[in-house]
């Protein structure tokens, strides 16, 4: 299942990207709106949130592609993953265990220790993680700038109207 979400998310990086170059192009063009700082922040953390999970997905699909090949078919064995070890530790692979959240592929020895599998799983991890902390960061701090207006708004109402002299 999860490779059939990787393709989609693969499927969905040229739309994303598409999304991303129409609204870097409008941005600077003229004829914006006031508030258009504030959607444009919403806006670039919806698109950063949807990134993590692109990323993610593709993570997923990449475990779970591994894992299965792992378990069927000509030369399954040892995993893809648990091949780059040395010739010794690969002479103790017990087995493979694949990791979903974080993403990883871990290869068992036959003393019960674990080695991590090549693969491109740390850099998913750290990218889906920058994507969803910009995410949250950018949400943040609109509600940051928001609550700030919205305290300079009420301290100039609540101010006395400054009285002429006679």
């Amino acid at each position: 299942m999860f490779i059939v979400l990787m393709y989609g998310a693969l499927l969905a990086v040229p739309l994303w990207t598409v999304a991303v170059l129409v609204k870097g192009v409008s941005v600077a063009l003229p004829g914006r709106r006031p508030d258009w700082a504030r959607d444009l922040a919403l806006w670039c953390a919806a698109m950063a949130a949807a990134a993590a999970v692109i990323v993610y997905s593709i993570g997923l699909g990449s475990v779970e592609w591994d894992a299965d090949a792992a378990e069927s078919g000509a030369s399954s064995s040892p995993a893809e993953p648990c091949r780059s070890l040395s010739a010794d530790a690969l002479d103790h692979l017990a087995g493979h265990e694949p990791s979903y959240f974080p993403l990883g592929f871990s290869c068992v020895l036959d003393d019960g220790s674990v080695v991590a599998g090549k693969g491109d799983y740390p850099w998913l991890n750290g990218l889906a993680a920058a994507f969803a902390l910009g995410a949250v960061s950018l949400v943040i701090g609109v509600h940051l700038r928001d609550g700030l207006r919205t305290r300079a708004t009420a301290k100039a109402r609540s101010r006395p109207a400054p009285q002429g002299r006679d």
